[in-house]
């Protein structure tokens, strides 16, 4: 393994995406390059000519002009393809920086350039860091699916920190070598580079709504407004954003107060911003991506708030620059990494159309409020009421207690949005299309209704003349009757059984047993069947105990669960309970497909913790080897109402993944469990990322670790990690009843196949 390879591997980018990712971080790179660069020459231009008096007004012509500005962008990402939507951007902004260049706008301050060219400059080139940066992300939301954006927008947004931090480094070097004019081509030039990086990321195929469709500022507000996790994020923004201005104020007011001079404080800040920027820089290629996998997206969105809280609460008691420096410091880096994307993560599972009408209001506007609003309660309480800086921190807690809520309140809201795109999608004609494919009806999809005995019998060909296996009428007719019923249930005649079994529905205990007999031979099961249930709960014991006994015929004791599906009270729901401990798969797998059936139809359950008992099986299911899940397979062919996998799937391990995610949806919202199952085994990146990033917030953390190896997502690393010896997987085996090996010869043979398979997939 090369190096590149060994980067790729830490960092789990796979091989298919190592493409988009690259050009993602270039992007990235770049967009940040060109917003530090613009942003220090239009600053030090206005400043240059103006003064800083009136910073405030070109300021607020920004936030006015900003706000039609992000509804005509919105408005045309819904129009357009948004990577078109970004290269006419980058186009645009390119040719208007050369028509200021080619009007001689920018020329040194002392030779006469007019204000009006240095106010143009600093509005046109604020706007369109404003677009650029909102417009790369909604490309980047688009390019990756959100198991994706989960493991990868760290490493993309560590992109962007190192773009500000190169750019902000050759800053000292540019402005000696360069004027403003030239300054303003490296500007066009990191378009150009940006515009190439556009041209080369993957086509995205998304829905345009009409040409004719317009939108405002306000549609979009009314938009993000009107979804639940939408306005949840929006809300976040906008709090962090005044607790982000007061904490700022208090770190300057501070600074200004210890360092004496210019250059002291020019010197701090520099080195402020440039070790903030290294740790965010590895904050998001080492921390991100493994914290938003194992804690979540809500835990990780609430670390900047506690962070917040305890340091205000210190700097309440203990206002120092050094100690403001270190919770200023610890806000930026966090802000630049952590918060920023899992913020952006929370986007990826929003509707495309949805996402580009109203990323760009929430992002800005409400960012842009919420700083409003911050500077305006420092003006009330330091300027006008006199009150020390130091209490701006009673401030902040507040602020910081609300973004733990809203952070929590994320957290579930993000569930629940994944949940509902995980159905949509999974509704989505083409995957309905798919799904329809299979012979079989779909288990965790059917609906159960009141057995019709008469309809049974007919469809399962018993009665029916001509077939395999069949009893025609007039074999019936012409047979000997027995002197006796018992005598005829044991009679080796299938016709003189089938005879017996319809004779009377009068059947005690002491029938159990050749009735049992009975379910074992194909033609005389739905006979069976209807005997026991009409000996009713009386027979639930017998065949419960006979379930549980391991040395009942096999072929008799894997049916027993399709007859404790349709009969009996709590008692049978404990029966099946138990068996979904049974060392026998196809007992565990029937027992499991009977209560779904029960539960569908509604028939008592136990008085037992069930989901309790559920959990249990499922733990034990998925703590096994790949081996044994690949080898468990059914005697004969599924049940007629069933077999969720084999007809899709055609892989090793269908039944064990159909048998795992059986027993999920009788403890987790059925209709979920159905779409991610599907999600697992349909030809749909899309709907298979939903299933993952679903299956990932309410498994519980050891089903799902011992769950990933088999439905995949996880990295080599990880895959490796779970791997185990021959000798557990020969054992397993042998416990299981998954393979036929048993004495000592035949493990070593077992061993040997398994050994030899190891090294071929190797």
């Amino acid at each position: 393994m090369n190096l590149p390879q060994r980067l790729a591997a830490w960092l789990d980018v796979r091989p298919a995406e190592v493409r988009t990712v690259t050009l993602s971080f270039l992007g990235a790179f770049l967009v940040m390059a060109f917003l530090v660069l613009a942003r220090s020459l239009r600053e030090a231009l206005y400043l240059s000519a103006f003064d800083v008096k009136t910073l405030p007004y070109i300021t607020g012509t920004f936030a006015v002009l900003s706000i039609p500005t992000v509804g005509v962008f919105a408005g045309t990402l819904t129009r357009y393809s948004p990577k078109k939507v970004l290269v006419v951007l980058s186009a645009v902004l390119a040719a208007g920086l050369m028509a200021l260049w080619a009007l001689a706008a920018f020329r040194p301050v002392t030779s006469g350039v007019t204000n009006a060219a240095i106010v143009a400059f600093y509005l046109w080139t604020a706007l369109g860091t404003l677009l650029l940066t909102s417009g790369f992300w909604v490309v980047t939301s688009e390019l990756f699916a959100v198991r994706g954006a989960k493991r990868l927008f760290g490493l993309i947004g560590a992109g962007g920190t190192a773009g500000a931090m190169v750019m902000g480094s050759l800053l000292i070097w540019l402005t000696r070598q360069f004027t403003p004019a030239g300054l303003q081509f490296w500007l066009v030039g990191l378009l150009f580079l940006y515009f190439a990086v556009l041209r080369f990321l993957p086509k995205l195929e998304v829905v345009t709504t009409s040409g004719q469709e317009k939108y405002s500022i306000a549609q979009s507000a009314k938009a993000a407004w009107t979804s639940p996790h939408l306005r949840t994020i929006g809300m976040i923004i906008f709090v962090v954003g005044i607790a982000t201005a007061l904490l700022d104020y208090q770190f300057k007011a501070l600074a200004q107060a210890t360092l004496d001079t210019p250059e002291r404080m020019t010197s701090f800040f520099g080195a402020f911003y440039g070790w903030t920027g290294a740790i965010a820089l590895l904050i998001q290629l080492a921390v991100v991506a493994r914290l938003l996998r194992w804690a979540g997206v809500g835990w990780t969105l609430a670390v900047l708030p506690v962070v917040l809280l305890l340091g205000s609460v210190g700097l309440l008691i203990l206002p120092s620059l050094a100690f403001v420096t270190a919770i200023r410091g610890a806000d930026a880096t966090l802000r630049k990494s952590l918060y920023r994307s899992a913020l952006e993560v929370l986007y990826v599972p929003v509707p495309s159309m949805l996402r580009r009408k109203t990323k760009t209001f929430i992002d800005s506007v409400l960012d842009s409020l919420g700083e409003g609003i911050g500077a305006a309660m420092i003006f009330l309480m330091v300027t006008l009421l006199g009150v020390s800086f130091r209490y701006l921190s009673l401030l902040i807690i507040a602020f910081s207690i609300a973004l733990l809520y809203l952070s929590r309140r994320m957290g579930v809201q993000y569930l629940r949005t994944v949940t509902e795109q995980l159905q949509l999608t999974h509704s989505d004609p083409q995957a309905a299309a798919a799904a329809a494919s299979l012979d079989r009806r779909d288990l965790l999809s059917g609906t159960f209704t009141r057995l019709d005995i008469r309809a049974l019998v007919d469809e399962s060909g018993t009665l029916a003349p001509g077939g395999p296996g069949t009893i025609s009428r007039e074999d019936i007719e012409s047979e000997v009757l027995a002197d006796t019923l018992m005598e005829r249930l044991r009679s080796n005649d299938i016709a003189t059984v089938a005879r017996a079994l319809e004779d009377t529905l009068e059947w005690s205990e002491e029938y159990f047993p050749e009735i049992l007999r009975s379910l074992a031979r194909d033609p005389l099961f739905d006979r069976a069947v209807v005997a026991f249930m009409t000996a009713g709960d009386e027979a639930v014991p017998y065949l419960g105990k006979m379930l549980a006994d391991d040395g009942t015929d096999f072929v008799i004791r894997r049916r027993i669960p399709r007859v404790l599906g349709r009969m009996g009270g709590a008692e049978a729901d404990d029966a099946l309970l138990d068996a979904l401990t049974a060392n026998r798969f196809e007992v565990r797998y029937r027992a499991a497909i009977a209560l779904v059936r029960r539960r569908r139809r509604g028939l008592p359950k136990t008085e037992r913790n069930d989901e309790e008992l559920v959990w249990q099986a499922i733990r034990v299911e998925v703590s096994r080897g790949r081996p044994v899940w690949e080898m468990q397979k059914l005697l004969d062919e599924a049940p007629e109402d069933d077999a969720l996998v084999s007809k899709r799937v055609g892989v090793r391990g269908e039944l064990s993944l159909e048998h795992t995610f059986r027993l999920m949806s009788l403890v987790m919202e059925p209709e979920a469990v159905r779409a991610a199952f599907h999600g697992i085994i349909l030809d749909d990146e899309r709907l298979k990322s939903f299933s993952l990033e679903y299956l990932e917030q309410v498994l519980p953390p050891y089903v799902r670790k011992n769950l990933w190896p088999f439905i995949g997502d996880i990295s080599e690393y990880q895959r490796e990690k779970s791997l185990r010896s021959i000798d557990e997987v020969v054992s397993d085996l042998m416990i299981t009843g998954a393979t036929l090996f048993s004495d000592a010869p035949d493990r070593e043979a077992l061993k040997q196949i398994l050994e030899e398979q190891e090294e071929q997939e190797d």
